[in-house]
Formats: structure tokens, C-alpha cells, sequence
């Protein structure tokens, strides 16, 4: 649709969002970033409201505001400066093996592919991979 997720009709959560969310995780915050080229930060975080997820984050970084792209080392500047945390220490999960796995990783930011729909995993992939959120949870669990 060519209009913010926050005024699309039907707005839904990632099945197991919530109790991956709930789950002891261990970090600091837990932030959003994105590449939405529509929505801006408040719309993001109505959209956020509208599935009873906003609590849950800290804060959102969004091309929008920022400028800059994941795949753009600007974004994890304004992440890094915004979140008053050293890149090396940055998680990101994200479905786009490019944008949210392959970008990120070349600025020193610690990522996760979530390939909910299975898709072909690159012999070279130097991250590991998800295919649900519960397994998410139980990686982050068994990885401190």
C-alpha cells in the first residue's frame, strides 16, 4: 500500500512477536530500525500501538528521519550516537538478508537473519539464521 502502516487498514504483528518480546532478553533496549520510505517515527510507533507492541521499544530510527539507509553507514552513525552504544555491541534481526544482515554487519553491527520463509541461505552467510521468532528468543537466551 502507498500509505503509512499506521493508516493501513489491517495492521498485524509477526505470529510469536509478543512473547519474544516478553522473553528475558537480556538487552539494554530493543529499538526499530527501518528503511520505510512512507512512514515516519510517530506514524511508526501508531502503528506499533495499533498491535500493542510500542512498549516494548526505546526508540525508532527511520530512513525518513535519518536520511540515510541501513545498507548506508550514516544510519548506524545516527544508531550508535542515538543509542550511546559502540556499533560492536548492536544486535539487529531483520527478514531482508541485505538491508538487515549483510548492511549492518559491515559497519560491526552483530546480526541475525529472520528467514521466516525459508529461503535459500548463501554458502558464505557469516550470521546466523532464524526461522521464527521462538527460535529468535531461544537463540538469544542460549547465546549469553
Amino acid at each position: 500500500m502507498d500509505l503509512p502502516m499506521s493508516e493501513w487498514p489491517k495492521v498485524s504483528a509477526f505470529t510469536g512477536a509478543r512473547e519474544c518480546l516478553d522473553a528475558p532478553h537480556g538487552f539494554a533496549s530493543l529499538c526499530i530500525a527501518t528503511n520505510a520510505t512512507i512512514s515516519r517515527r510517530p506514524m511508526i510507533e501508531r502503528a506499533l500501538e495499533r498491535v500493542g507492541l510500542r512498549g516494548y521499544f526505546a526508540q525508532v530510527f527511520c530512513y525518513t528521519e535519518l536520511g540515510y539507509r541501513k545498507n548506508e553507514p550514516g544510519f548506524w552513525r545516527a544508531v550508535e550516537s542515538g543509542l550511546c552504544v559502540p556499533l560492536a555491541e548492536i544486535a539487529m534481526i531483520g527478514d531482508s538478508l541485505e538491508q538487515d544482515v549483510l548492511a549492518p554487519r559491515r559497519f560491526g553491527v552483530q546480526t541475525v537473519w529472520f528467514n521466516e520463509r525459508g529461503a535459500s541461505v548463501p554458502a558464505d552467510l557469516q550470521a546466523p539464521e532464524v526461522r521464527s521468532l521462538a527460535e529468535f528468543a531461544a537463540f538469544v537466551r542460549g547465546a549469553r
